[in-house]
């Protein structure tokens, strides 16, 4: 009997084996988007709208209201306001600036942002449209890198990566094809919770970073726009102020 268990267990890890070496990177892509929506609902996705909040694990920290406007395919306006503070960040596809401003006050700081981190507004700005898919055009290129278990589910486990040193480890399930988690070059993981549709599109209503074990924040997002339109002069980036 203990011969045929462990004749059974082989069996049972090299069929594991050869099932993960027989799926193919575009096979586990098309299946995920298709946990997503119809292939002319997502490759049709133009302009998107978030409105939500941004709530901190500490509670020392306050929370802030959370408005993302995005147009394909690298335009992008986040504004997160936390009490009297607002801070702007626009990206119009050449140039990245943020901008922090006080309610009560004529007061505005601006600054344009350094390479790296207008490479990773641009980065996070793809992701909005790509929806798994590697940005070929840019240099990203996406690897197999097989299956294990990851926050308690078995996963097929795909690495992306830019020429720019930029990757996104994302983790799918074996059963489902659905996203268990994905986690940046950086060591942040988030984690979507939930579901909304919005126009045939699959959208979470909460998303968890962590760093590690230790979480960092929620972003819990009310409202999803999908192709509507957007206000003019939004991606436009302002003069500085003359002191």
């Amino acid at each position: 009997m203990r011969n045929f268990l462990l004749s059974f267990l082989s069996l049972s890890i090299f069929l594991s084996e050869l099932q993960s070496k027989a799926v193919s990177t575009e096979e586990v892509i098309s299946l995920a988007r298709a946990t997503l929506g119809e292939e002319a609902a997502l490759d049709g996705l133009v302009t998107l709208k978030f409105i939500g909040r941004l709530e901190p694990a500490d509670p020392k920290v306050p929370a802030a209201e959370l408005k993302i406007l995005a147009r394909k395919p690298n335009s992008k306006r986040l504004e997160l306001t936390m009490d009297d503070m607002i801070e702007t960040t626009i990206f119009n596809g050449r140039r990245a600036t943020i901008i922090r401003s006080y309610i009560d006050a004529d007061t505005s700081q601006m600054r344009d942002l350094s390479k790296p981190e207008q490479d990773r507004v641009l980065y996070s700005t793809r992701q909005f449209f790509s929806f798994y898919y590697p940005d070929i055009g840019n240099g990203e290129e996406v690897s197999y890198e097989g299956t294990r278990k990851h926050r308690g589910k078995s996963s097929h486990v795909l690495k992306y990566k830019y020429p720019s040193g930029l990757e996104t480890t994302r983790f799918f399930s074996v059963k489902d094809h659905t996203l268990v988690s994905e986690i940046s070059e950086n060591g942040v993981e988030s984690v979507s919770h939930g579901s909304q549709i919005v126009k045939g599109i699959k959208f979470p209503k909460r998303i968890e970073y962590y760093e590690g074990e230790h979480k960092l924040h929620t972003i819990v997002l009310s409202e999803v726009g999908v192709n509507e339109p957007l206000p003019g002069g939004i991606f436009k980036i302002p003069k500085p102020k003359k002191k």
